[in-house]
């Protein structure tokens, strides 16, 4: 599963919405599902649901709870993830003018 959160300001325990992977302008989550079914690979991403994210320090905990559709089949899922280490801090300045 990869989930990419887009947030305001910070990440904060919150529900986001799933919203579809070209828009850039709203807060949510997009969620790609990829999963093995005896021999065949199957995914889909979900065009509908919500991902619940609690923050605890530098890990995050939650679920996500969507369908999509995969082979002209609506599928729906449900996944709970827990303990997820935050990405380290970058130690970049901004590329922004500053007096």
């Amino acid at each position: 599963m990869l989930v990419r959160l887009r947030f305001r300001d910070s990440l904060v325990s919150s529900s986001y919405p799933v919203v579809p992977p070209g828009d850039t302008t709203a807060p949510g989550a997009v969620v790609a599902v990829r999963y093995l079914l005896r021999d065949a690979t199957h995914a889909f991403t979900f065009d509908s649901g919500a991902v619940q994210v609690r923050r605890g320090g530098d890990k995050v905990s939650g679920r996500a709870e969507g369908s999509g559709i995969e082979n002209a089949i609506r599928t729906p899922t449900r996944i709970q993830y827990r303990d997820v280490r935050l990405p380290e801090r970058t130690d970049t300045v901004p590329c922004t003018f500053q007096p």
